[in-house]
């Protein structure tokens, strides 16, 4: 091989449940070739990993950027640049903006928005349109999934749109059993666990010849269903960091910094939401980064609104979880890395898996000092949000370098990528 833009030298990969040292070259910000002898290639840049973790970088399939209309909390270019420190190449943003994700008008200007200020990759999920054909438009543009809030629509939708899109996201907590709580004063029992089993149940029998994809799920009962379900058809589901390692002491505790939706749950039911995701019951890790400024989360527990900011710190806290002996290397990685582009469909221009370690693939990395331990501090977070239910956690492993398709944005701290490097990636079936 003639030379190349990018060799990174002495990297300690993932292959087949094995860690194996390897040289990767780099061109044109795609993979060129994985060898496991040095590298004779010229290069125009050479990193030496001595050795380091490299893995692939994070697709974070669920996160609240908040742009357009919300930008006093997160906007593209703040939460990209939180991405980008936590390892995350890849990001998928939810439709809930001012105005909403519903329409080709909203989905072109949030395309637009996103290449004009993103340091990583990312995707984009659309609400449910009010008609068909605004939906088949929405598909063909790319939109990763189209997602369910069931307070905003009604269930004909998600029947009407099952020959329109591959995947339809649920925000599985069912209203009609909300209402019933609204006068609680207790937070977590006014979400109860019924709520998302009982939403989950109703549109398994809704639309059964679709895709669906549950989001932030909580429950051991509700992944019963869902694995039960999935033995006859297609089936997703993900899980957050926070109700993986949370759970309703941390909410007494910490208050409205810890408050979300769905709530976190019983150290019971957190335990056994982490065994499934070690057995592969979850298909995915997702964060539900959804931030919020400290005026609001300082109006208390009834008037402060739901919401985690997540997206920085969801790679150390399950590296800890593998560096404890509770959760496999390999299995971190293909929720967090793998199982993102496969269920969503993110693939380069030449039709290669985001995140696969083959040639022709985009070159997204992150880099790990699986050795140091820290602590996790709100103020040295990039996003907009400083404040976080984990902070002075001690975790183990900390991302030092991130590389989106050949190109640095971040490390050592530091985000040095710039501003609009990152590129929408259209879903493509």
């Amino acid at each position: 091989m003639n030379g190349v833009d990018l060799r990174i030298e002495n990297a300690k990969v993932l292959y087949r449940g094995n860690l194996i040292r390897v040289d990767i070259m780099i061109e044109d910000g795609k993979i060129a070739e994985i060898s496991k002898k040095p590298s004779i290639s010229q290069a125009d840049q050479n990193i030496d990993l001595k050795g380091a973790l490299l893995l692939p970088g994070v697709i974070d399939a669920h996160v609240h950027f908040r742009d357009p209309g919300l930008t006093h909390k997160e906007d593209f270019s703040t939460g990209s640049m939180a991405a980008a420190g936590g390892g995350v190449t890849t990001i998928c943003d939810m439709p809930n903006t001012l105005p909403l994700t519903d329409s080709m008008e909203a989905f072109n200007e949030k395309v637009r928005i996103g290449e004009r200020k993103s340091h990583v990759d990312f995707a984009l999920h659309a609400a449910l349109p009010q008609e068909i054909d605004e939906g088949v438009k929405l598909a063909k543009a790319g939109a990763a999934s189209f997602k369910l809030y069931p307070e905003l629509r009604e269930d004909f939708s998600i029947s009407d749109f099952q020959e329109v899109s591959p995947t339809i996201s649920i925000h599985p907590e069912d209203p009609r059993i909300l209402e019933e709580f609204e006068n609680t004063q207790d937070f977590a029992e006014s979400r109860p666990i019924r709520a998302e089993i009982s939403e989950i149940s109703r549109v398994l029998d809704l639309a059964p010849n679709t895709h669906l994809h549950f989001c932030h799920t909580t429950a051991l009962e509700s992944i019963k269903l869902i694995t039960k379900a999935r033995k006859s058809r297609k089936i997703t589901c993900e899980a957050t960091p926070h109700h993986l390692l949370l759970n309703t002491s941390h909410l007494q505790e910490l208050g409205p910094i810890a408050k979300t939706n769905p709530p976190l749950r019983s150290e019971e039911n957190r335990l056994a939401l982490l065994s499934t995701l070690r057995e592969g019951s979850i298909d995915m890790i997702a964060t539900d980064h959804a931030p919020h400024t400290r005026e609001e989360k300082e109006r208390g527990m009834e008037e402060s609104p739901p919401g985690i900011a997540g997206v920085e710190t969801s790679l150390p806290l399950l590296f800890t979880l593998v560096r404890r002996g509770k959760l496999s290397l390999s299995r971190m990685v293909e929720s967090m890395c793998i199982k993102p582009a496969r269920v969503f469909g993110l693939k380069n221009e030449r039709g290669i898996l985001k995140n696969a370690l083959i040639p022709e693939a985009d070159a997204d990395f992150v880099a790990i000092d699986q050795h140091v331990k820290w602590k996790i501090k709100g103020e040295k977070l990039h996003g907009k949000t400083k404040s976080t239910p984990f902070e002075g956690w001690k975790v183990v492993g900390k991302p030092f370098l991130t590389i989106v398709r050949g190109e640095t944005v971040f490390k050592e701290g530091e985000v040095i990528g710039k501003e609009g490097y990152g590129r929408f990636i259209p879903r493509k079936t």
